[in-house]
């Protein structure tokens, strides 16, 4: 097996050992067969597995986007809270002065005040901590869906499908364009490119595929094809 192949795998395994709640029972099994045959089928090409992971990967996606976007919202809401029920004394001092100095959860969450603490003892600490604390989040989250939070969960469910349907449809629009390219291979070429990266975004093969990306790439070859048509370059 590639190294190449066994990154792709890492990644499914991760998707599979992570579906977000409410995914359903079928789509689950799928996944692990998917999972199991491109482990035990040694001879399976990159090109082979990483189709199977978008496949895969479009069915988690409204899943994936919705749990997270309320992950975001209750990162907001109770993490701060989680974060000083950890901290040591000194530490929780340390973090009343950052905040008095302007910082935000927020801005420490992302890293880029991390500096304000002096020591790599206290950046350690924290680091640790803020993994315990996104799990904690995360497991709290996972509850509410359940429970509390279940319908505005589904909703977000079903407005993320309804988004993912319409980047399928773009996709397919650039799938067509890039087979009317043939004056123009190279062209082509990076049409189906694009559609592969939007493809990798699907799946967690490559960064988040956003929706107003897909539609601002769709206009972009759109001009570039007509420019191309009216002067030949």
């Amino acid at each position: 097996m590639s190294s190449q192949i066994k990154h792709t795998l890492d990644i499914f395994e991760k998707i599979y050992n992570n579906i977000p709640p409410l995914v359903p029972d079928d789509t689950k099994q799928e996944l692990k067969h998917a999972l199991d045959h491109l482990r035990d089928d040694f001879e399976v090409g990159i090109e082979e597995a990483e189709n199977i992971m978008i496949a895969m990967g479009k069915r988690v996606w409204p899943y994936w986007k919705a749990f997270y976007e309320l992950y975001n919202m209750e990162q907001g809401r109770i993490g701060e809270k989680f974060l000083l029920g950890k901290l040591p004394l000194e530490l929780k001092k340390r973090y009343k002065e950052f905040k008095e100095h302007g910082g935000s959860y927020a801005d420490l969450r992302s890293g880029s005040s991390i500096i304000f603490f002096d020591t790599a003892e206290e950046r350690q600490i924290l680091t640790g901590v803020f993994v315990e604390v996104d799990g904690e989040v995360k497991e709290h989250l996972r509850q509410s869906v359940l429970s509390t939070k279940r319908a505005e969960y589904e909703k977000l469910i079903l407005d993320f499908q309804v988004v993912l349907d319409d980047i399928e449809k773009r996709l397919d629009a650039l799938r067509l364009m890039a087979e009317d390219e043939e004056e123009h291979p190279e062209l082509a070429i990076e049409i189906r490119q694009r559609v592969r990266d939007f493809e990798y975004g699907l799946c967690l093969l490559g960064p988040n595929t956003q929706h107003e990306e897909v539609i601002h790439v769709e206009d972009y070859f759109d001009e570039r094809r007509e420019f191309r048509k009216h002067f030949g370059r």
